[in-house]
Formats: C-alpha cells, sequence, structure tokens
C-alpha cells in the first residue's frame, strides 16, 4: 500500500535568465516499508522534489505550478506552513546532504537535539534527554553522554552524519528522506551509514528515500530505483529491473559509466557524451535527445509517453526508441 503518492508535480524556478521547470509532471509512489533510490546527474530533480514535499522549497523564487502530494489521504501542497511544521520532523523527517554544514556551530549537539523533541512532543525535559540518549545509543554512537554534550566542531564526519541521523528518528517518523546521506564520507563510513539506514528500515519499518548519485549504493540497498533526468522520470521499476532489464538509454547511460573490477589498465570508462539539458530550454520534446545514441526525428518534436515495459505494472520508462532490455554486466 502507498504511504505516499506524488502525481503530476510541476516545480519552477524563476530566474533571471527565465523559468527553470526543475520538476516536470512527476509521478512516483513510496510504499510502505520499501526503500526506493532516486538517482540521476546533478540537476536532474531529485533534491528539488523532496524538498517541495517536506514544504521546504523558497517561495518564491520556486512555484509549484501544479500537482498533488498524498500523505494517506492528504494534499501536502494544500497544507499551510504552520500545518507543515507538524508533518515535518514527526511524520516525515529528512538528513541532508552535507551534516558538516546542517549542524549549528554555536550549540552543543545536546541543545539541537532536545530542541527537536521540545517543540514536537509532550515529553518532560528529563524524558525527552532520555529519548535522545537512546536513540544515539541505538544508531551505534560511541559514549553517548560525551557525545551528547560535545559541540559539532568535536565530532568527525561519521559522527556527525550519525547525529543528523539520530535527530530524523527522534519521533520515529514514517518516512525519512535521505539527500546523499554519505557526501564527504570516506568510504568505510559510508558503509556503516547505509547498513545503518538498512538496519533502521528493517527494524521498524521505515519507508525511505534515497537520493544518490551513486548506483553502487542503489543495488545495494533499493528496493526500487527511479532514474530522473532534466526533472523527469526517465525509468522506474525494481534494482533488477533497472539493473538487468534497462529499457532507458539514459540509465544504460549511468550502469555503463560505472568502473567495473573486470576493467583492464588502460581501458578507458564509457561515460555519456555531452551535459545535462538546460532547463531554461526543455521544450515538450525528448529532454536526453540531445544525447541519446538512439535519437530519432520523433524524440526532438514530441516528449515521449510514459510506457510499461512488463504486465505487472511495476517497471516504467519514458522513451519512444528504448534499449532492448539486455542483461547488464
Amino acid at each position: 500500500m502507498a504511504i505516499l503518492k506524488v502525481s503530476d508535480l510541476v516545480v519552477e524556478f524563476h530566474t533571471d535568465e527565465g523559468i527553470v521547470r526543475a520538476v516536470d509532471r512527476l509521478n512516483f509512489e513510496l510504499e510502505a516499508g520499501e526503500v526506493l533510490g532516486i538517482v540521476g546527474e546533478s540537476g536532474s530533480g531529485k533534491s528539488v522534489s523532496c524538498l517541495t514535499l517536506m514544504g521546504l522549497l523558497p517561495i518564491p523564487p520556486a512555484k509549484i505550478r501544479s500537482g498533488k502530494i498524498l500523505f494517506g489521504d492528504n494534499d501536502l501542497l494544500k497544507y499551510s506552513n504552520a500545518e507543515m511544521r507538524k508533518i515535518r520532523g514527526h511524520e516525515i523527517s529528512m538528513i541532508f546532504q552535507d551534516p558538516f554544514t546542517c549542524l549549528n556551530p554555536y550549540l552543543k549537539i545536546s541543545t539541537q537535539l532536545m530542541e527537536v523533541m521540545e517543540f514536537h512532543s509532550k515529553k518532560t525535559p528529563a524524558e525527552a534527554r532520555r529519548r535522545c540518549l537512546e536513540v544515539l545509543e541505538q544508531l551505534g554512537i560511541p559514549d553517548p553522554e560525551l557525545r551528547f554534550n560535545s559541540y559539532p566542531h568535536q565530532l568527525s564526519g561519521g559522527l556527525k552524519q550519525r547525529i543528523m541521523i539520530a535527530m530524523s528518528l527522534l519521533l520515529q517518523p514514517k518516512i525519512l528522506i535521505a539527500d546523499e546521506p554519505t557526501t564527504a564520507l570516506d568510504v568505510t563510513i559510508q558503509a556503516q551509514i547505509l547498513d545503518l539506514l538498512k538496519q533502521i528500515n528493517k527494524d521498524h519499518g521505515t519507508s525511505i528515500i534515497l537520493i544518490t548519485h551513486d548506483m553502487g549504493v542503489v543495488a545495494g540497498l533499493c528496493d526500487r530505483v527511479q532514474v530522473m533526468y532534466g526533472g523527469r522520470l526517465a525509468e522506474r521499476g525494481s534494482s533488477d529491473d533497472i539493473f538487468y532489464r534497462t529499457r532507458h538509454p539514459y540509465t544504460k547511460g549511468l550502469l555503463y559509466s560505472i568502473p567495473s573490477l573486470t576493467v583492464k589498465p588502460g581501458d578507458r570508462l564509457d561515460p555519456i557524451p555531452g551535459a545535462p539539458p538546460d532547463l531554461t530550454r526543455v521544450g515538450d520534446f525528448c529532454a536526453f535527445a540531445d544525447r541519446c545514441d538512439f535519437v530519432q526525428e520523433d524524440c526532438r518534436t514530441h516528449r515521449p509517453p510514459v510506457t510499461q515495459s512488463n504486465e505487472d505494472g511495476s517497471h516504467w520508462f519514458e522513451c519512444y526508441h528504448p534499449v532492448e532490455g539486455e542483461k547488464n554486466a
């Protein structure tokens, strides 16, 4: 059953260079207890779509042109700022990209965690403090009492990210959005953070939206994957569909850009040619047309429809001339 449903979402930014359509008629669902990965290059609309459902877009210059974001039976786009403040942190939480800038350097960790509890819960200060220490301990933070009373600059990058995760889990939200949660962390800490997210999903049934550039992360963590390009859906399906039954040329390009253990010394990567589109100039045609090896005239004149790839309706793509779903290495 879908806990979140986004329908025909259009988000624009009004800039000096023109109107940037950052999200263009986007549709997706998040099932209860699943991990949904959203992948794509920078500027593909991943973070903007999630900031929209959190009610965190700067309006203006942003404008939500159309669409619905159904959380249960309620459309979050119709909520006031006061109503959204009750949802954020309590029902839907978000881990932002950079733990180094998201924590206030002038305040102790205790102050920043307790603020969440004081605003959203009716617990006494003693109860709130116990809850904060309990979550820090659950997340495997060594000596939680010491970290609780530390300033951010006294913690490593990995510990800062765990603190951010703890802050998002204090009120046991139904949905956790993780926006590039392993950015700027070394590979060992990255693995620990991803294992932690997997454990949260397993132990608490928390639905997770994982925004990432890393297809390897997606393969190890996500139940379903949504590939975005130019603010639009390129392809959506199970992890197996995306990796082994690829249909969209952009998805294929992403997969072929990944370094492989079988690459021989001197071999070159196979990157996607060109650059992401200028979103002030993308018309009602395929946004990937200028970079695609399979482009034909209809791609440059009309936007492709979203097409179902299998009988059970779990695999979709937006392309006139899809690749033939060959198994990827």
